[in-house]
């Protein structure tokens, strides 16, 4: 047990870092039909354990039914290349309101003008919970178009400014 505690705080302090897997500074409106508007943003952290980068996403649901999602992320492997492209995989702690908890791999591949993401991460939402994210991000400079799926809506369309 007192092994198992150290592993489990680094995990989660490693966490303090869904699409992208590199955090990037945004603030933007998504809508996800049935379920409405969405206020979304992220930003860069201000401290980096070790030089790993991290970030936080936020997503507010605008509606009667509140639905909150914190993404904390960390960048642990920035400059992969695949197939002459380049990827980033990290390390994501997401945490939901209604209370729910998850905690997986965040991988990114940028693609010309743009950048495809996924997330899958195990954890507790009412139960045992498996939660997934895809998104592809095209970039307009300084906006970026965002469309998405996952566990909470079948589609999300977002529309963000960088900076």
């Amino acid at each position: 047990m007192k092994r198992l505690i150290p592993f489990t705080f680094l995990a989660l302090s490693l966490a303090l870092a869904q699409a992208p897997a590199y955090p990037e500074n945004t603030l933007g409106l998504g809508y996800a039909p049935g379920k409405g508007l969405y206020l979304q943003g992220g930003a860069l952290l201000p401290f980096s354990p070790l030089g790993i980068d991290t970030g936080l996403d936020l997503q507010v649901l605008l509606s009667q039914n509140p639905e909150v999602l914190a993404f904390f992320k960390a960048n642990l492997f920035p400059g992969l290349v695949l197939a002459d492209l380049y990827a980033s995989v990290g390390l994501g702690l997401d945490l939901r309101y209604p209370f729910g908890v998850h905690l997986g791999p965040v991988v990114s591949l940028e693609v010309p003008g743009g950048a495809l993401s996924a997330y899958g991460g195990l954890g507790y939402q009412g139960g045992f919970h498996l939660a997934w994210g895809a998104g592809f991000r095209l970039y307009l400079e300084p906006l970026a178009l965002e469309v998405s799926a996952s566990d909470r809506y079948p589609f999300l369309l977002s529309l963000l400014y960088l900076w």
